[in-house]
């Protein structure tokens, strides 16, 4: 094993004594800001990334406003791929500043929970994949209150998830957990009984489930068959004042096989990085949503930050138990990226970003088609086959290519109703054709 200048940082205990220079040989793979009791800093994940995309000897670093090295920490993680950092507030708000109660509770200074939390120190979620997007990850909450001592607050034996044996009999799934919890689910008719395995947890997801201003996690551990997955295991952790976590609304749901040209909620390989899936399951519902992983760290924070921007009214009618969420890429070319998401019980609603993937930008009908053209809505309204789309006065906001067509997306009395146009209809208008080339074998 290599002797790496990370080694000793924390064995000869001057983690502050060495600043940038000697991360600068290292990768940075993910960063974000973070909030302490008494400071903001930025945390960044440094390692040594291979060509095949793994990456290992990682080290957290966190710097101040001017740069300096606050501190270091080598969390207990081997290594893996698409690694992500995020800031998170999972430990509980204090009884002396809340008092116990729901959404809104004011606090004895005159704050609400949320206020209170707003101004309470942050921990750091990391996540690492071990394999691609359909394999688990690897993930720590990492607790920097006392800088000389780092904490992991969610540790491995957490990342491992709650299933300690899972098998099929009588077509029936019987799971087991590490509590002597036994869960017997029926399998759908299609599924065939066969050996089941399971790894760590897939997905983990901070959100304050109950209002007090504090966050819990949601994970969700996978069960499959071969590359089928035959059910999740959801389940909320709440960190408790001892450090200890508590489950909750521990949830196992089968899923049906679907057939693999069914690519709702898979992750996808694009131009310049992956866009990874993140399932939440609770009784009664599910929400699946993306992120984008990338090596350039500024695409990879922008994009993630407008995915939880578009993302946000979809799973605020999840968390309200109102919806289920899902999302598809619904095509993907080196200029083009079309995202869907999916919103809905029985009837569903439809939300369409359209990004450039190599800057981030969200892209606008009006830079692929000339819509000043008057010509271009008498032309779509004798082509448009849905006659309940008005295109009477504008364009539809809503749209996405896929294959050769260009499809418009309009909300009617709460229905979204469809029109697709071929693009070869369309020739003269398009005023530049790089967001409809195709990406190159």
């Amino acid at each position: 094993m290599k002797s790496s200048w990370k080694i000793h940082v924390l064995t000869l205990g001057c983690m502050l004594a060495l600043a940038g220079p000697a991360a600068a040989a290292e990768t940075l793979l993910a960063k974000t800001d973070l909030r302490l009791a008494d400071a903001r800093v930025t945390a960044e994940l440094w390692g040594d990334r291979l060509p095949s995309g793994y990456s290992d000897d990682l080290l957290v670093l966190l710097k101040d406003e001017q740069g300096s090295l606050v501190t270091a920490y080598a969390p207990s993680i081997k290594g893996g791929y698409y690694p992500m950092l995020e800031a998170v507030q999972v430990k509980p708000v204090p009884k002396k500043a809340v008092a116990a109660g729901s959404v809104g509770t004011v606090a004895q200074s005159g704050k609400t929970a949320q206020e209170t939390s707003a101004e309470a120190a942050q921990q750091l979620l990391l996540s690492v994949g071990q394999g691609d997007w359909q394999a688990p990850s690897e993930f720590r909450v990492l607790d920097f209150a006392d800088t000389k001592k780092v904490a992991e607050l969610f540790s491995s034996a957490e990342s491992m998830g709650l299933v300690s044996r899972v098998y099929i009999k009588e077509e029936k799934l019987h799971v087991e957990l590490k509590d002597g919890q036994k869960n017997v689910a029926t399998l759908p008719k299609d599924v065939v009984p066969g050996r089941l395995y399971y790894g760590g947890l897939h997905s983990l997801t901070a959100y304050d489930v109950d209002g007090d201003g504090q966050q819990e996690l949601l994970g969700t551990q996978q069960l499959a068959g071969g590359k089928q997955n035959v059910a999740d295991v959801g389940a909320i952790w709440q960190l408790q004042s001892d450090d200890k976590w508590k489950h909750t609304n521990i949830t196992i749901m089968t899923t049906t096989p679907t057939p693999k040209s069914n690519t709702v909620n898979d992750g996808k390989e694009i131009a310049t990085g992956v866009i990874l899936p993140r399932k939440i399951v609770v009784p009664g519902g599910e929400a699946t949503y993306p992120v984008f992983v990338s090596k350039d760290v500024k695409l990879q924070n922008k994009l993630n930050e407008l995915l939880r921007k578009e993302c946000a009214e979809y799973l605020a009618s999840f968390y309200q138990g109102r919806a289920d969420m899902a999302f598809k890429v619904i095509s993907a070319t080196d200029k083009l990226v079309s995202l869907e998401l999916i919103s809905g019980k029985t009837s569903f609603l439809h939300h369409h970003i359209n990004l450039d993937p190599k800057t981030g930008n969200i892209v606008k009908l009006d830079q692929l088609l000339n819509t000043q053209d008057p010509d271009l809505l008498p032309l779509l309204r004798l082509l448009c086959t849905n006659k309940n789309i008005q295109l009477e006065q504008k364009l539809p906001a809503e749209w996405y290519i896929e294959g050769n067509n260009l499809f418009l997306l309009q909300r009617i009395c709460g229905k979204d109703e469809v029109a697709g146009f071929a693009l070869g209809n369309l020739h003269k208008f398009i005023k530049d054709k790089r967001w409809i080339e195709k990406k190159s074998d």
